[in-house]
């Protein structure tokens, strides 16, 4: 070697500048590698843990909603694992059994947590939908960058207020602009509008959103909730145009519960189930339904992975009925031609709807002569748009914008954060 010429990078200049001698230096190197083992174990141990809530029955839906973001956000275990790793592969001169082992688990836990992104980049592809990596963490959709700009009553039925909030664009354009009814999920214990952030960026794409609330599910008793939506609708239809809204380009959308109230309240006729209110009947323009159950006579699914009562819980919630009336109460049951149009959004490893199911769904919509599309997101569970940056949100955005535009006629403007 040309003495001349000295690498960029040199341990004993840099024992020398510290005033190291050689046993000080083998002994911070010792450490240096203890301590990049530790942290390739910590890594691991942490990428283990989030695949451990995706994969494994969870007791409460707290951790069941932690394994459903950790799918979503995997992508960032996937680069903590590839971390680990590169520390255990410098660990290796000074641990070899431990170092090894914690490469091959890092490495397969990298792998593991790819899959879900590399999936979703393909299926992306596939539609035609932009990815954003900047906007993978850009947080959750429980809060909106603003706030609706009116909260209206409804209807009042035995006693009880009905509300629901309007969002209206930033800027208008010319003319009335097509209605978007959202219909919130969570069955029994979700408040109104709990992901504001959907309503605000589908306000902002060009669409006045009135984001409804209903009475829940009450035993033995699937009438009153789809009624209270089909009262809502209603009162959108007649009151739209105070708002800007054109009641002839009526869409309404629900995620899990709330998308199987969107599809029972627009496949219904009013002889087959009335609105709980005196409400005109409304023209429903197109559907769009998230993750929703469609047949109410179905078993329980295989895939609900909630364990103990949890499971109990969600059973006697979406399964109470005698089986006439859950036959009366499934959209699967009213299927003929001149049905609106029907958007379904749907995650690969929904533990409470079967993606078979709504791809089966989807297949009777069609052989009835109704016009259906399905987007199924690999990986994602139910509820995944509660991430908002999610690739899976990221997917879902891209169709709905591209489905609103064909079947409700919206112009293409930008969306605010």
């Amino acid at each position: 070697m040309n003495p001349a010429v000295r690498p960029p990078f040199n341990f004993a200049d840099i024992r020398h500048n510290l005033g190291m001698n050689a046993g000080e230096a083998r002994l911070t190197r010792r450490w240096a590698r203890r301590a990049a083992l530790a942290g390739a174990w910590l890594a691991c141990l942490i990428a283990l843990g989030a695949a451990a809530t995706a994969l494994l029955p969870m007791p409460s839906l707290d951790l069941w909603a932690v394994g459903m973001l950790a799918v979503e956000f995997s992508l960032v275990f996937a680069v903590l694992a590839v971390l680990g790793a590169v520390l255990a592969g410098y660990a290796r001169r000074g641990a070899v059994c431990g170092a090894t082992a914690a490469v091959v688990a890092n490495s397969l836990l990298a792998v593991t947590a790819l899959l879900p992104p590399v999936t979703a980049w393909a299926t992306a592809r596939a539609q035609g939908a932009p990815l954003t990596l900047s906007g993978y963490l850009d947080g959750l959709s429980t809060s909106a960058p603003r706030g609706p700009d009116a909260t209206v009553r409804y209807a009042r039925v035995d006693g009880t207020d009905l509300m629901l909030d309007v969002w209206r664009p930033r800027s208008t354009g010319a003319g009335p602009l097509p209605a978007v009814v959202n219909v919130h999920g969570g069955a029994q214990d979700t408040a109104q509008s709990p992901f504001p952030r959907w309503d605000a960026w589908l306000a902002d794409t060009g669409h006045v959103v009135f984001d409804i609330d209903y009475r829940f599910f009450r035993p033995h008793d699937w009438r009153t909730t789809p009624g209270d939506v089909k009262c809502a609708l209603g009162w959108v239809a007649r009151n739209a145009g105070r708002y800007g809204a054109d009641p002839d380009r009526l869409v309404v959308m629900g995620q899990s519960a709330g998308g199987y109230l969107a599809l029972l309240a627009a496949y219904t006729r009013a002889a087959e189930l009335p609105p709980t209110c005196q409400a005109p009947e409304a023209k429903v323009a197109a559907v769009i339904a998230w993750y929703a159950p469609s047949d109410m006579t179905a078993p329980i699914p295989a895939s609900f992975r909630l364990a103990g009562p949890v499971r109990r819980e969600l059973s006697g919630q979406i399964w109470p009925l005698a089986p006439e009336s859950a036959r009366r109460a499934s959209p699967a049951t009213y299927l003929r031609p001149g049905l609106p149009p029907t958007l379904l959004i749907q995650g690969g490893r929904d533990i409470l709807q079967p993606s078979a199911d709504t791809r089966d769904f989807a297949a009777r919509l069609a052989g009835a002569g109704v016009r259906a599309e399905l987007v199924e997101i690999p990986y994602a569970d139910h509820q995944f748009d509660l991430s908002w940056g999610g690739f899976g949100s990221q997917i879902a955005r891209h169709a709905i914008t591209a489905y609103l535009r064909r079947i409700a006629g919206t112009a293409e403007r930008a969306a605010g954060p």
